[in-house]
């Protein structure tokens, strides 16, 4: 092998690696709640996901986000025409409030309703973290986004879950209005994990990390890389909704 030869491999190893560096991480979901999201919302191989069936302009998923929507702002379980959109497994010793899981799944379910709402274009990709959408929305740090920050920096210091939900029903709605992708599965156990002890500094530090992953060179681009399965799906413009 030549000199060139070496510094050729030498240099295609370090562009898979930078390249692997710059691709979103999406964690592994959990069984009780990002999963659940993720297959709602994006299917499976054997069943189609709300997102698909709502951008075919079906009218079954139509009214079932229209339904969603209005459980943006309550509690878990007060709908029962999305309960089938947003029912987790409970134990047989579960109280009377909700679950850690039912909160989760309840919030993010709801919130991409919200987010998708007359869009023709995706508003679930998976990898698509909070701290990545929240970068894309505010801007590099020469050229922010003062309200957008605000809006974020309220979010992010969150002290309950009841506090956290209503600063995400705001934040979300920024981000449709600039057409800016989620990951909502990722959002399900962000919620999740934000509820149990120590947990909330966790998720703190996942959306930092996730906010200085993008270079400012990036984040025009990052938008443009949807899932397999939703791009290449025949696209219906949906019927406006209230």
């Amino acid at each position: 092998m030549t000199v060139s030869d070496t510094n050729t491999h030498a240099n295609l190893a370090e562009a898979v690696l930078l390249g692997a560096r710059q691709r979103p991480y999406r964690p592994r979901l959990e069984e009780n709640a990002g999963r659940l999201v993720d297959q709602r919302i994006g299917g499976t191989k054997r069943q189609e996901g709300l997102q698909a069936r709502y951008r075919r302009n079906e009218a079954r998923a139509r009214g079932e986000l229209a339904a969603l929507r209005k459980g943006a702002n309550r509690p878990p379980g007060e709908l029962p025409e999305i309960w089938e959109l947003t029912s987790v497994h409970v134990t047989d010793y579960a109280g009377d409030a909700p679950t850690w899981e039912e909160t989760a799944v309840h919030t993010a379910m709801t919130l991409y309703a919200v987010h998708q709402q007359s869009r023709t274009e995706p508003m679930f990709v998976p990898g698509r973290g909070l701290g990545h959408a929240a970068r894309s929305l505010i801007g590099p740090p020469d050229d922010e986004n003062p309200s957008a920050r605000a809006r974020f920096n309220a979010l992010v210091t969150s002290t309950t879950v009841t506090e956290l939900r209503h600063h995400l029903r705001g934040f979300i709605s920024l981000l449709r209005a600039r057409s800016i992708t989620l990951d909502h599965a990722m959002l399900a156990d962000d919620i999740l994990h934000f509820q149990q002890p120590g947990g909330a500094r966790k998720v703190r530090l996942t959306w930092s990390r996730e906010y200085q992953f993008l270079s400012a060179e990036s984040l025009p681009s990052f938008d443009d890389a949807a899932p397999a399965s939703t791009t290449n799906s025949t696209t219906t413009a949906p019927t406006p909704e209230n």
